[in-house]
């Protein structure tokens, strides 16, 4: 798949997320966003969520373990991207909490380069209205350190933060926690706190043609 393409299919998501606000959206007291799947189908994508890329029940589903229910993804040789379109404002919801698990890595992977720029697993978060958007995407990598951010091959407006790097903890469940506004304002350099438009998860193997299976679950927006 050419480098074009991989951006549609990686991106087109985002673009559908963020739609024309005629006035500030109202907020409510508690976190903006709690997802935990718990009253979705097991065997079908969640509900609610909106893709791009292909069929999302052919990558995505719910599946409960041990009383837990996360969204499994699957891919094989495919991009599809899963998002969740929701506002709410960075300062006073600034943390984003998430649970993932890597299952199966993709191969011979570098997610700076277009030939190698696939991830077991990956969450977005989206800033802005089209044509005007700004992408912050936290992965897990096989091969790049933790804690290197780079622009992604794909698309400027995505910066991409390298969270958790390596197999050494792959079938285990990890829960992660980032300062998406301090990671905006050190991108972005703006001083203003913008308002968040959603979010969105991918795990995908188009590029290195091999296989990818990633799990998330218990995805939370929280106070500082």
């Amino acid at each position: 798949m050419n480098g074009n393409s991989h951006l549609v299919a990686a991106i087109a998501v985002v673009l559908m997320l963020v739609t024309p606000a005629l006035a500030p959206p109202a907020f409510a007291a508690d976190p903006a966003i709690l997802l935990t799947f718990e009253s979705d189908e097991v065997g079908k994508p969640p509900q609610g969520w909106i893709s791009k890329g292909g069929d999302p029940a052919k990558v995505y589903s719910v599946r409960a373990e041990e009383g837990k229910r996360y969204v499994r993804a699957s891919s094989e040789r495919s991009v599809v991207a899963l998002g969740y379109e929701k506002a709410w404002p960075l300062k006073d919801f600034p943390i984003l909490q998430w649970q993932w698990r890597a299952v199966v890595f993709p191969e011979n992977t570098d997610e700076r380069k277009k030939g190698g720029a696939d991830s077991v697993l990956g969450i977005y978060t989206v800033f802005g209205h089209w044509p005007f958007m700004k992408t912050i995407k936290y992965i897990w990598s096989d091969t790049i350190p933790e804690g290197e951010t780079f622009d992604s091959p794909h698309a400027f407006h995505t910066k991409i933060i390298v969270v958790r790097s390596g197999r050494d903890r792959a079938g285990e469940w990890i829960t992660e926690r980032r300062d998406v506004l301090a990671d905006y304002a050190r991108f972005f350099k703006e001083k203003r706190p913008p308002v968040a438009r959603g979010i969105a998860i991918m795990t995908d193997s188009d590029s290195t043609r091999t296989r990818a299976v990633g799990d998330y679950a218990d995805i939370r927006t929280l106070e500082r």
